[in-house]
């Protein structure tokens, strides 16, 4: 996990080397890698960092291990009736706004 320093800039949390422009770049693209939404090219750049870098591959992990967590714990579904009371709502904005 990354922290700020005294001059606001991204370090890393376990104080392993120092953040530069490329783990912020990495950083930055981070959520989008892990949910698979960056182009190849953008993907294959940010694999290449992690993999050479040890604070941002411990950042990675930190924020994939939660996305799996998150997943895992909000597997409910909603009530059916609230679908049918969603629905009415917005149908319901949707003619006022028409008119």
């Amino acid at each position: 996990m990354t922290g700020l320093d005294a001059a606001g800039t991204s370090t890393p949390a376990d104080g392993q080397g120092s953040c530069g422009p490329e783990c912020e770049q990495a950083l930055g693209r981070l959520f989008a890698y892990v949910d698979r939404e960056l182009e190849p090219g953008d993907a294959d750049q940010v694999r290449q960092h992690i993999e050479d870098c040890r604070p941002c591959l411990d950042e990675i992990a930190v924020e994939t291990m939660l996305k799996e967590l998150v997943k895992r714990c909000c597997q409910d579904k909603a009530p059916a009736d609230l679908r049918v009371k969603i629905h009415a709502q917005l149908t319901t904005l949707r003619v006022s706004r028409t008119l």
